[in-house]
């Protein structure tokens, strides 16, 4: 018995597998290959996530001491809507600013920089819940910024800037030859194109019947067809002349 051959078909099934995962896939590739375009001059600015290490100082005391990624944002503003998902799936440790005076003090800083900030409660930029343990109280920030994790200025990246897209679209380009191909034998199974014969799929010799299985349609010369009790790749005893 011979073997039908696969491999078009196979490699059709290929091409679509691949590309199904680079669609399905193409958000959190997006995300995996989102430049961060930050210059030693990049300055901090809102909805920015930034590496901090501060120390608070309270009536000469040290009350509090930190080091981690801070989403720059009015805390009010995060209280109601919260941070963003995208940010918290890109940087699971963030955490909000303390109090709005600490964001005013970071904005326009550079990374490395460092400085010192004094936040007065009068200022109304302080702690202004009366339930928290900080409130009524003038606050001394010492605050050194590390890095700027994410530029809220940089234009994030579409499908088109990443680099998968050329590949993408030449194995499109190649999958639409290949079902062409398949199309265009198959219809060469019933039909003598561009004044070609077809040739018997066992002896190779000029065919001139056909499996009667429209599935199949495979060419044979009618002695291999007989002799082999049909066809031998669908199992089909019927037998139509080839056109």
């Amino acid at each position: 018995m011979i073997v039908q051959k696969n491999f078009p078909k196979s490699l059709a099934f290929t091409f679509i597998l691949v590309i199904s995962f680079l669609i399905t896939y193409s958000p959190y590739i997006i995300n995996s290959c989102q430049a961060i375009d930050v210059t030693p001059n990049t300055r901090v600015e809102l909805h920015d996530v930034v590496r901090v290490n501060y120390t608070l100082w309270i009536e000469a005391d040290i009350v509090d001491n930190q080091e981690g990624p801070v989403y720059v944002e009015d805390p009010d503003i995060i209280e109601e809507v919260g941070v963003p998902e995208s940010i918290i799936e890109q940087f699971p440790d963030v955490f909000a600013p303390p109090n709005l005076g600490f964001v005013e003090g970071i904005l326009g800083m550079k990374a490395g920089e460092e400085k010192p900030c004094l936040i007065e409660w009068n200022s109304g930029k302080a702690f202004n819940n009366i339930s928290d343990s900080h409130y009524g109280k003038d606050l001394f920030y010492q605050i050194r910024l590390r890095e700027i994790l994410l530029d809220a200025s940089t234009p994030q990246p579409t499908l088109m800037d990443i680099p998968f897209i050329i590949p993408l679209v030449i194995l499109l380009g190649l999958l639409i030859i290949l079902l062409i191909i398949l199309r265009i034998q198959r219809f060469s199974r019933t039909h003598n194109l561009f004044g070609l014969k077809k040739k018997c799929y066992y002896c190779k010799k000029m065919a001139n019947v056909m499996c009667g299985n429209p599935g199949c349609a495979t060419p044979y010369c009618k002695q291999c067809f007989l002799d082999n009790n049909g066809c031998d790749l669908c199992r089909s005893n019927a037998m139509i002349p080839l056109k």
